[in-house]
Formats: structure tokens, sequence, C-alpha cells
């Protein structure tokens, strides 16, 4: 058995221990400032002295923290917070400004709903296009105008953006759904030739109608590259015909962008294995001319400058 004096020592060694982590907790000047403001007693101190602790800890972890992603707090994007409840000193975790800013950032990918378009596609900006030639100027000066008409819930017409490969078309698309995104208005931006092929893969999991009806139906619709794809009567009678028929009745903006111009896209339309089919090319092309108007988009080829 050992004796009294050497437990007495160990026990004051103790008392001393558990002083000094509390002279050092209530030094902190967060928390000094909570005592001060809220007539925190010793006892209260001494009884919640590990509530104060967990909250100095986490502060630190807080004071150090780069993003929401490498949060090190016991609760993840949460912040600790101090009250008085009952005369007990109490912690609660409320978000912090990287997880509220995490948050809000998945929120609005929502906004934007993409079916195999390139990743600076999806990051594209108005204030980011090349300004270099008239006709770039004028189409995003009227992608601005277009978008905020969008907002206001006006109806108006999507634009058709046309012209040689690499000049940006895809990414000026890019640019209106992020700006619509800001807006909180939900738009779908899909690659139209990857679109036939993933529809055509509904018919043996069954989703085909529920893809092709979410098309249909987003408030925002971009088709990209449209002419790019293998064209055979389904695609342009089964599919493009009844999306852009529903779109058309119900003033839906809707945004394309080609390599050809309405004439070339005419013709496009009208050739398949059957042979010439001229009307159901027209009537397609008046639902594309009905739903935007075109603007050529020329200039120099960007993807050769990366």
């Amino acid at each position: 058995m050992k004796p009294m004096g050497s437990i007495l020592n160990a026990n004051n060694e103790i008392f001393k221990r558990i002083e000094k982590i509390k002279q050092e907790t209530i030094r902190d000047p967060q928390i000094k400032a909570f005592i001060d403001s809220n007539n925190v007693t010793q006892q209260m101190i001494d009884n919640d002295l590990s509530v104060l602790q967990e909250y100095k800890d986490s502060s630190i972890m807080c004071a150090d923290c780069l993003s929401y992603g490498q949060c090190k707090n016991f609760v993840p994007g949460h912040t600790p917070e101090l009250y008085i409840d009952n005369n007990h000193i109490k912690i609660r975790h409320l978000p912090c400004p990287s997880k509220l800013a995490f948050d809000e950032e998945q929120k609005m990918k929502q906004f934007i709903t993409a079916i195999h378009m390139p990743k600076d596609v999806l990051k594209a900006k108005l204030a980011d296009i090349y300004l270099d030639d008239k006709t770039r100027i004028d189409i995003v000066r009227r992608a601005g105008l277009v978008c905020r008409e969008i907002a206001k819930g006006e109806d108006t017409k999507g634009m058709y953006i046309h012209g040689p490969f690499g000049t940006g078309k895809s990414f000026i698309l890019g640019a209106i759904a992020n700006e619509l995104k800001a807006q909180h208005i939900y738009s779908t931006l899909l690659y139209f030739p990857e679109f036939i092929r993933e529809l055509k893969n509904g018919f043996n999991d069954g989703t085909y109608a529920e893809r092709l009806n979410k098309v249909k139906h987003t408030p925002v619709l971009m088709l990209d590259d449209v002419g790019a794809e293998d064209l055979t009567p389904w695609v342009r009678d089964e599919v493009l015909g009844p999306i852009l028929n529903h779109r058309m009745m119900h003033n839906m903006p809707t945004f394309f962008s080609s390599n050809f111009d309405f004439k070339e896209l005419s013709h496009h339309l009208s050739i398949t294995k059957q042979g010439a089919e001229l009307t159901k090319a027209r009537r397609i092309m008046e639902r594309v001319e009905t739903l935007s108007d075109a603007y050529l988009l020329s200039g120099k080829n960007y993807r050769r400058q990366k």
C-alpha cells in the first residue's frame, strides 16, 4: 500500500495541472471575452472546463482552416459558439463561412445539367469571351440581353450560333448557361451527337422516354454541335422534331451551336439513307428558326492556340 504522503503529493500535482489548464483556457481572448460579457462564475468555469477546452481547440482548427474540404473540426464545416443554458456553459456548432460557400457552390451546380460537355465550357463566363471582332461583340451583347429577358420571364428567342471549327461556339453556350445560373435559372447543356448515342442506350435500360422528356421540358435548352450527329429519320423525326416542337409550342428558350448555317443545316436534315426528304427537313428548320435567330461566329481557331 502506498504511503499517504505520496498519494497526497500525486493529487496535488493533478490539481496543479488542472489549474494550469484552466488558467491557459480562460486567458484565451475569445473565451475571456465570453466570460466577461456573460457574468460567468468560477463555479461555472470549474463545472464546464471541458466545454471551454473543446471550444478553444475547435477555434484553433478554424483559425488554420484553408477550405471546407480540409476541415479538421469534430463537426466538419462548423465553427463553435459558446452560450449559457441553465447556469451551464454549453457549445453549439454553426456552419462556417467555408461550409456555407461550399453548400452554395453545390446548390448552384444544380442549375446546369451538362451532358458530355468539356470542363472549360462549364466554367465559361461571358466576360471571358474574346472580343476581337464585331461578330463576337454582337453575339456577347445579344447573349447578355437574352439572359436578362429570360430572367425577367419574358418571351424571347434563343440563339443559333454557327461558324467554323474552334471559334468558341460551345464556350459561348457555356457562358450563357453560367449567366443564367447566377440568376437561379435551370438549363440543360448537351453535346447533341453524344446525347443521341446515349438516348439509343435508353432503349436497353428503359430510360429512353425519361431522358427525352427531361430535355423537352428543361427551362432552357442548349444543343451543342447540331449537325455533327449521324442523321437518320429516327434522329430527325423522333428525337429532334418532338423536342423542338414541344419547345416551340411552349415558348421555351432554346439555343444551338453548329458548323452549319440555316441553309446547310436544312440540307443536312434532308439527306438520309432513304434519300432526300426536303419536306421533313423544312419542318424541322421551321422550328429552329422560330426558336432562334442565327448569328455567325467568325474568326480564328482558338483551339490551335492552346
